[in-house]
């Protein structure tokens, strides 16, 4: 892919190139050449779904008769097809979700057929592929989500001010759980906490480019839904100019490319805001960040829109170059034990850049 685009990088700087007809259409053929190939490269890394699905029923079986309960698992959509590479890292955060649900969210046999329900309690994961993305679905028909109790913990944790949290809706309410050291139980068992170690969750599922987001209803059980995308070797980024070094963003998290205009920049005791649709969002000089002296003013510069966990903040960069679909390769060592690396891309003039793990870099805003 790399030799193609410098191919046609070459055409194009050759005198009288739109000319030259049959040259042009070779390049083409070999584009679609290319495509096929790497088509059938990225099916050999697809697995079926069931890899990771077909442990659950027995590792929850396993915790309900520890825990005495009893608990019935539904699959389906274990044939859906997903990248190796996404597989891989879902075990650890799906067998979390699990134990969380059985743990926390579905009661014992007793409880349940005192509020009514089959003293077995369900737990349902269904796997689906929609347009290039993988969604995951966790459901258990458990006590679900106390909101009142999540509210007060986090006032209680100094998370949110009393007068806040009073106000917010339960939705965002139970994104609280995600929060680390969030629960709203007193105890905390050794198997899993209702919010404790969520935030890890979060993190894993977002480093491979993808969500998690909480439905919940009192007495009526909890919902996670998991987005992904189905393959990680290919993914669109968006190269940008920095401390003179070129470096990539995942563009899925950049909501706009802003030129950044001295007018719409507030300096604050250190910290600078950035003024986007009338609102003013904290902006962070994403050079001085990881280290990198930023070559342009920030009359020149770019600001980029970036959300993260639902926070919208700017990034100040020297200039955003343009975005393209690259490989992601993961980081090699000893640079892999730095978070703030997702992985290394190789753009098409062969120089390889890292791929920057935004929310590593903005985690003090969140």
């Amino acid at each position: 892919m790399q030799r193609q685009a410098r191919l046609e990088q070459l055409h194009r700087k050759a005198p009288f190139w739109e000319h030259h007809g049959e040259f042009s259409e070779e390049l083409d053929g070999m584009e679609n050449v290319v495509r096929e190939l790497r088509r059938r490269a990225l099916d050999i890394r697809t697995t079926p779904v069931r890899r990771v699905l077909d442990r659950i029923p027995r590792v929850a079986s396993e915790l309900a008769r520890e825990l005495g309960k009893q608990v019935r698992v539904e699959l389906s959509g274990e044939n859906v097809e997903v990248d190796r590479a996404i597989l891989d890292h879902l075990d650890d955060p799906l067998l979390h979700v699990i134990r969380n649900a059985i743990d926390h969210g579905i009661e014992t046999p007793e409880e349940r057929l005192s509020a009514g329900k089959d003293a077995t309690g369900t737990l349902r994961l269904s796997a689906s592929r929609v347009a290039g993305r993988m969604h995951l679905r966790v459901e258990e028909d458990g006590r679900g989500i106390d909101i009142e109790a999540l509210r007060r913990r986090a006032v209680e944790r100094g998370l949110l001010l009393e007068m806040v949290a009073e106000d917010l809706p339960p939705e965002r309410i139970r994104e609280l759980v995600f929060e680390p050291g969030i629960s709203t139980r007193a105890d905390v068992t050794d198997i899993s906490g209702r919010g404790v170690g969520m935030d890890a969750v979060k993190r894993s599922i977002e480093s491979l480019g993808g969500t998690v987001s909480i439905e919940s209803a009192s007495e009526t059980g909890t919902i996670f839904d998991f987005d992904l995308p189905s393959m990680v070797a290919l993914q669109r980024v968006l190269v940008l100019k920095l401390g003179g070094e070129r470096v990539a963003l995942p563009v899925a998290q950049i909501e706009a490319v802003l030129g950044a205009e001295e007018s719409q920049i507030e300096a604050n005791t250190g910290d600078a805001f950035f003024e986007f649709k009338g609102e003013p969002l904290p902006l962070l000089d994403l050079a001085e960040e990881v280290g990198l002296p930023r070559t342009a003013s920030a009359s020149n510069a770019n600001v980029l829109v970036v959300e993260v966990r639902g926070f919208r903040l700017g990034l100040l960069v020297d200039r955003a170059v343009g975005d393209m679909e690259v490989f992601v390769r993961e980081t090699p060592r000893p640079l892999s034990t730095l978070a703030a690396l997702a992985g290394v891309a190789v753009l098409p003039d062969g120089a390889p850049v890292f791929v920057l793990e935004i929310g590593v870099l903005v985690e003090r805003f969140l």
